[in-house]
Formats: structure tokens, sequence, C-alpha cells
């Protein structure tokens, strides 16, 4: 589903800039997960004269807005279009970060029971070996194996 960006942050109370609107654009790709730098240097190719401060401003409004999501990892903000509830897996192997679909009621209740608090927003990072790896590590140790007779 591609959200209405435009809407969302008139809503907000945002008005639409040149520099909004070439951010949507790069979102409405689907690049997954990104950083600022990412999104700057496609949109530098448009719009010589943006900075990166403009397009991290720019992202950081559009999380606040609940447009994207934002997190954090060893000192890098990074951004993604998946807003509903999910972990991220960063993968100790390619460096890749990638969805993992979690039940979100099955992780409240497991936090409820561990915490009297109210939960707005949950932000589940983990590290580990993606799907695509673990298969290609799991071939390559077939393949190495001796065939014995």
């Amino acid at each position: 589903m591609v959200k209405d960006y435009v809407a969302m942050l008139k809503e907000a109370g945002y008005k639409i800039t040149p520099q909004r609107l070439a951010v949507i654009e790069y979102l409405k790709k689907g690049p997954g997960h990104f950083t600022a730098n990412d999104v700057y240097k496609e949109i530098k190719k448009s719009i010589p004269t943006i900075t990166l401060a403009t397009v991290y401003n720019i992202l950081k409004a559009f999380a606040d807005v609940r447009c994207i999501n934002s997190f954090d990892v060893d000192g890098t903000t990074w951004f993604e279009n998946e807003v509903e509830l999910h972990a991220n897996l960063m993968c100790k192997v390619c460096g890749n970060i990638v969805d993992v679909k979690i039940d979100k009621g099955k992780l409240l209740d497991l936090l409820r029971e561990n915490s009297d608090a109210d939960f707005e927003n949950i932000t589940l990072f983990v590290r580990g070996v993606c799907p695509e790896c673990k298969a290609k590590e799991k071939q390559e140790s077939v393949s190495t194996k001796p065939i014995v007779h």
C-alpha cells in the first residue's frame, strides 16, 4: 500500500515543498531501509541545492507524523517505509536489514506481563543472520562435505 504522504503531512500542518515532494517520490519507490544520506544522494541529482540537513529534517518530520519509521543502530539513523509493528534484523554476514513479522498481540501480552507501562511505540531490533545468508551458509556446508560411498 502506498501511503498518501501529502495528505498525512498536510493533516499534521506541514507545507508541501518541492524538497518534501522529492522525498515522497523517493519513498514511493519502496527503498525498504535507508539513511538520510541515501535519500540525499538520490535527490541531489534533481535538486542540486538541497542539503543533507534538509533531507534529515524532512525524514524526521515524516517519522514524527508516522509516515515512516526511524531507528538508530551503532550511531546511524535508519528509516523505513514499514510502519506496522515488526522486528528489524541486521545481518551480521551481509549487513542488510530485513523485516521480520511478529505477532503484535503476543508481544504486547508479553510486555504487559512484565510491566504496568502504557506502550505507544515499539522498535524491535535484533542482530543475526538473514534468511539469504543462512541459506548460502547451508548450501556451502553441503557442497563442501565430502561424498562418502
